[in-house]
């Protein structure tokens, strides 16, 4: 609902574990964004952080606006719904898109624009990026300081950090 400050573009709008959300739809596509609050934190990783590369400074930012973001990656399905392609390499509709530029990128937004009216949908800036990873946290990843393939989409023959306990029995 408008009067509630609800976006134009959603379909369903509600609260769960995670926060607000807002659903839009193209087709039979459904996607979910997120409210992410404006406010303040720590951009970049500490001086102590596994991986950390030299020339990291961490600063602190303001976001002085809120603002949605997609809570998962572009699939598949919604790409395909969109522009009528699907260019990924490795198949299924609720894998991410891959195998696309930065100008593949913008065509899509440009198209969800004209697909979803009133949505004025964009790529985020890199602090709203980090910001929503980030998610209140000052770990290296939202749920600590390690991973394994379980838990991330990765090759886990590469351990991060060298972690010798992570193991990848199988591979794509």
């Amino acid at each position: 609902d408008q009067r509630l400050g609800w976006p134009e573009w959603a379909e369903t709008v509600g609260w769960d574990e995670y926060g607000l959300y807002a659903d839009f739809r193209v087709g039979d596509v459904v996607q979910r964004l997120r409210w992410i609050m404006p406010g303040e934190f720590l951009m970049g990783s500490p001086p102590n952080e596994a991986e950390r590369l030299d020339w990291e400074t961490q600063h602190r930012v303001i976001l002085t606006q809120g603002y949605w973001l997609a809570d998962t990656a572009c699939t598949q399905a919604l790409w395909q719904a969109v522009l009528g392609d699907n260019p990924s390499r490795f198949k299924g509709e609720d894998r991410p898109v891959e195998k696309v530029s930065w100008d593949d990128a913008q065509r899509f937004i440009a198209r969800l624009n004209e697909r979803v009216p009133a949505s004025g949908f964009r790529l985020p800036t890199e602090a709203e990026w980090e910001c929503a990873c980030r998610a209140g946290t000052t770990t290296a990843f939202w749920f600590g300081d390690q991973i394994t393939p379980e838990q991330v989409n990765y090759n886990g023959d590469y351990p991060y950090a060298g972690d010798s306990s992570v193991v990848c029995y199988e591979r794509l």
